[in-house]
């Protein structure tokens, strides 16, 4: 797409209230744009950070990155031979978060996934369940992780996917309020739409990669942020936080633990584009 485009992008979105910047791809440090990104993503305030499955982590190619990632995530499974990389990255001084695919079959072991984290020095243990995993698995994982939250506390920070009307990031409605405030002030915009993504091609979506197209806010080869943002608030904001408000009040009303947050919500935007539920 061009390093400019997303340049002016950082500032815009600077300047609409976002203060973190995540890059992603396929192996974001071998990406000589990385750099360049996150010094001009730190000149407006913004905190950054970046994930990476690369096997050949070393202090050498860490170095440079010392103060221009604020957070590394590394994909890792939770082994010996994990902590030979990650060795490296604790050496480097960088803050670093283990990012883990949790599987029904990993639950078990899911103590000993957090007692690695904490052993490799780590800041963060996300922990992503995996699509095949039951209601009752998540709750399981949910009801596991609450506990070892209490054990680790101040230890480490234990993220896991999944939302339950215990945890929800707001109330339905707040959503109003939030409507007139961005209606009133763009710099809002981050507080309910989070993260803001640019995909490849250079569409901007809400929340996640692929998002239904009807909300998508435009493209950086044909518009800045800035502007695109604005249009978006005045035609987009009020049927986006229709669709949020469905969510929240499905998941308020639930038993049971919930997917990503995110995931539900591009299910439910996807309803709107066909006429017919999406498929799960």
């Amino acid at each position: 797409m061009g390093l400019p485009l997303l340049l002016h992008a950082v500032r815009d979105a600077a300047d609409l209230g976002y203060n973190f910047l995540d890059v992603g791809g396929a192996d974001p440090l071998r990406d000589p744009a990385l750099p360049v990104l996150c010094r001009e993503a730190h000149r407006h305030g913004m905190l950054t950070s970046t994930v990476t499955r690369s096997a050949a982590l070393t202090a050498p190619g860490l170095e440079w990155l010392r103060f221009s990632i604020d957070l590394l995530g590394v994909k890792s499974p939770c082994s010996g031979a994990a902590g030979n990389r990650l060795a490296a990255v604790r050496a480097s001084g960088i803050p670093f978060a283990i990012v883990v695919r949790l599987t029904s079959a990993g639950l078990p072991s899911l103590e000993s996934a957090v007692e690695f984290a904490v052993a490799q020095g780590a800041a963060l243990l996300q922990l992503r369940p995996s699509g095949k995993f039951t209601s009752e698995q998540t709750v399981r994982a949910w009801m596991m992780v609450e506990r070892l939250r209490d054990l680790q506390r101040g230890k480490l920070v234990i993220h896991l996917d999944a939302v339950n009307r215990y945890c929800l990031p707001m109330e339905p409605e707040g959503l109003a309020s939030w409507k007139r405030d961005v209606e009133r002030e763009a710099r809002y915009l981050g507080q309910i739409v989070s993260p803001l993504v640019i995909e490849q091609d250079g569409t901007v979506t809400p929340l996640r990669h692929g998002f239904p197209r009807r909300f998508a806010f435009g493209n950086l080869r044909e518009e800045r942020l800035a502007g695109m943002a604005g249009r978006w608030i005045a035609s987009q904001a009020g049927a986006f936080c229709e669709i949020y408000r469905t969510v929240l009040e499905k998941a308020r009303a639930s038993d049971r633990m919930l997917s990503d947050l995110h995931r539900m919500l591009a299910l439910e935007a996807g309803r709107g584009e066909s006429g017919m539920p999406a498929a799960g």
